[in-house]
């Protein structure tokens, strides 16, 4: 058994109690872009997408409080300029986060196609960026 065992690293490792403030933002930005994917296929495939969320509601006869699920409401980041072209916006928050770092927020795709693709590619960029110190700083 100790011969199976050698091949193994073994190291003194203490577990994190906490996530840091950074990844949880990071985390938080990652759904986000995940749930304007999925709304974006739902879009295609002429589908309602409406993911629930808890919500705690006090019962005004017996006073007791219920948890029920209620329809979150996603609204879109992409809209159709006048040009005809569609325009992607990366949101934290309410806020609109600059992305190119150029003072030009909004990403410009020639049809709504591509609209997929280029949040997975924010996604990837997102996830392999080594240090996010506020949501402005993403890339």
């Amino acid at each position: 058994m100790t011969t199976s065992l050698t091949a193994l690293k073994f190291v003194s490792s203490k577990r994190p109690t906490q996530i840091p403030s950074v990844q949880l933002r990071r985390n938080k930005l990652v759904n986000k872009l995940h749930e304007q994917i999925q709304l974006i296929s739902a879009k295609k495939d002429g589908v309602h997408f409406a993911p629930l969320h808890l919500r705690s509601v006090r019962d005004r006869d017996t006073g007791e409080i219920k948890r029920i699920e209620l329809p979150k409401r996603i609204r879109p980041w992409f809209f159709t300029s006048d040009n005809g072209k569609v325009c992607l916006q990366i949101k934290y928050g309410s806020k609109v986060i600059d992305v190119s770092g150029k003072n030009k927020p909004t990403i410009e795709l020639a049809n709504a196609d591509e609209l997929v693709k280029t949040l997975e590619l924010v996604k990837v960029a997102i996830l392999a960026a080594p240090r996010m110190k506020s949501p402005r700083e993403v890339l």
